[in-house]
């Protein structure tokens, strides 16, 4: 008798996989798997994601729970969700307590609520909270992940016509050079230039910036200075309004407020709260309003 083969947990950032929308549905019968096709060839079964849990919700009722949870990585955010088929995980998520570091692993899942809408989620097998040294690692993972994929995909874009066989001849495994053709052939298409500027934001999570001497550069040390004073401005203000708005600060008031307290521009303020949200220090509970990642 032959046993089915686990799928492999692919390490892959949110913003790619929330841009799929090319599904391959399994056979039920021959109990194959399905996949959801990502624009860079990964052949998505299963997910194994690191990053920072920011809100939980049970859609359900308490006899029957119904929880999906967001998670967010340097790219964007994970719709996760955990039902009466998958009770630890369920239990889980009903437990935790936002904002935390959570690994999840869970299976790849579409829903077309219309022609033009494709929406990707996970159906999470297990979740747990992690530590932050968990999340640079898997960071790493990730964006090791992506830099292979990315290549591929170049060297397939310039070929004649996309060719599985070509890909394995240079080395990349059979799988993802099947992945890759797929990808090639359905999306109009890919902007790598986008994908490569996502791998270096990704990696500036985790890597220390290259050295400035104020000898060499003094006009960027300045600069540096200047942008930490006005993130920590952020900060401070943020954390002076939280006591009044317990679900998060409304973007307007802040940004009011700063700007009151320095003289800055608001494409200033809008810079330090992109800083501030890349490098994990803050987080959007709800549309519009912001809170203080502890």
């Amino acid at each position: 008798m032959s046993m089915i083969q686990r799928e492999v947990a692919w390490r892959l950032f949110a913003e790619e996989f929330n841009q799929s929308t090319l599904e391959i549905s399994g056979s039920e019968s021959e109990r194959t798997p399905s996949y959801v096709v990502t624009p860079l060839g990964a052949m998505v079964n299963r997910v194994y994601m690191v990053g920072v849990l920011t809100e939980t919700e049970n859609l359900g009722t308490p006899e029957d729970p119904m929880w999906r949870a967001r998670v967010s990585d340097p790219t964007g955010t994970y719709f996760v969700s955990a039902g009466q088929y998958q009770p630890g995980a369920a239990t889980t998520i009903s437990s935790l307590e936002p904002p935390s570091y959570v690994a999840v692993v869970g299976k790849s899942s579409v829903y077309r609520p219309d022609d033009e809408t494709v929406l990707t989620s996970l159906r999470c097998e297990c979740i747990k909270e992690v530590s932050e040294e968990l999340r640079d690692y898997w960071i790493l993972e990730a964006a090791q992940s992506l830099k292979t994929r990315l290549e591929a995909v170049e060297e397939a874009l310039r070929m004649e016509e996309a060719s599985v066989e070509e890909l394995v001849k240079l080395g990349y495994e059979p799988d993802l050079a099947e992945g890759i053709k797929k990808a090639v052939d359905y999306y109009s298409s890919i902007a790598l230039d986008k994908y490569w500027s996502m791998l270096e934001d990704s990696l500036m999570y985790v890597l220390p910036e290259y050295e400035r001497t104020p000898v060499e550069k003094p006009a960027e040390v300045k600069v540096e200075e200047e942008e930490n004073d006005l993130e920590e401005l952020v900060l401070e203000v943020i954390k002076e309004m939280e006591d009044d708005h317990g679900n998060g600060v409304d973007y307007g008031e802040l940004m009011n407020e700063a700007m009151e307290r320095k003289n800055i521009s608001e494409s200033e303020f809008e810079e330090a709260v992109k800083n501030l949200r890349s490098t994990g220090q803050l987080y959007e509970p709800d549309l519009g309003s912001l809170k203080r990642i502890y």
